[in-house]
């Protein structure tokens, strides 16, 4: 066999495995997988200038690691789901509970057909977690 044949030939044997070796995966449907930071969230209703927050203390919950939560009143452990802006319990007493991301502090409780209850949850106390690439000025531009 000729250089010339010997170089085709392992050129082509090296296109062959590389068409073969496996490729990085796509992105995921519903955006990027994140975490929420760990530590308590506090939730509730907020004020304004007439009136005070309403604090709806059922729903505290305390964020630990592993994509996991603990209810604030000791009911159980589950887990949650961070997609891009959609943050869904996936497990746990709070099955079922879906929000929409505000930034990196700030979740928003959605009702069952998506629009926001009025409930807000926030991040309470030191940072000690995640939510990957969420602009601290909050996202879609809101504050």
């Amino acid at each position: 066999m000729t250089m010339r044949a010997c170089n085709a030939s392992l050129a082509a044997l090296l296109m062959l495995g590389l068409s073969m070796a496996p490729s990085p995966a796509g992105a995921v449907p519903g955006g990027d997988l994140g975490t929420l930071h760990n530590g308590q969230w506090r939730c509730e209703y907020p004020g304004d200038a007439a009136a005070m927050p309403r604090r709806v203390a059922d729903d505290d919950f305390r964020i630990t690691p592993d994509s996991s939560y603990a209810a604030a009143d000791g009911k159980g452990t589950g887990s949650y789901l961070l997609l891009g802006q959609a943050m869904t319990f996936t497990s746990g007493p709070f099955y079922g509970r879906s929000f929409l991301a505000q930034g990196p502090n700030t979740i928003l409780q959605l009702d069952a057909k998506g629009k926001r209850t009025g409930v807000r949850c926030s991040h309470s106390g030191a940072l000690g977690g995640g939510f990957a690439n969420a602009p601290e000025a909050g996202v879609n531009g809101a504050n």
